[in-house]
């Protein structure tokens, strides 16, 4: 065996080693994630949901201003779904 072979060989399985995830507390915080697709809490006093920006025209995030009024992250759009 050449030692470029073993060499190359070394380092792949460094690099591989290097990338692979070891923390176990990632996994339990994507299981909580899992069982609640379109809702993320990043703090106590703020809400995002993911909704269709009309403005965006796409699914984007969504900044709870009050209960059922909601704000583009991007383009600072505001949604109303409160019963009018």
């Amino acid at each position: 065996m050449d030692w470029v072979s073993f060499g190359t060989g070394v380092m792949s399985t460094i690099f591989l080693l290097a990338i692979w995830p070891e923390n176990k507390d990632l996994d339990e915080v994507e299981e909580v994630v899992g069982q609640e697709e379109d809702l993320e809490i990043n703090d106590s006093s703020a809400r995002h949901v993911i909704l269709s920006c009309q403005t965006c025209r796409k699914l984007k995030k969504h900044k709870e201003l009050s209960q059922n009024l909601y704000q583009c992250v991007k383009c600072k759009r505001h949604v109303d779904l409160r019963a009018s």
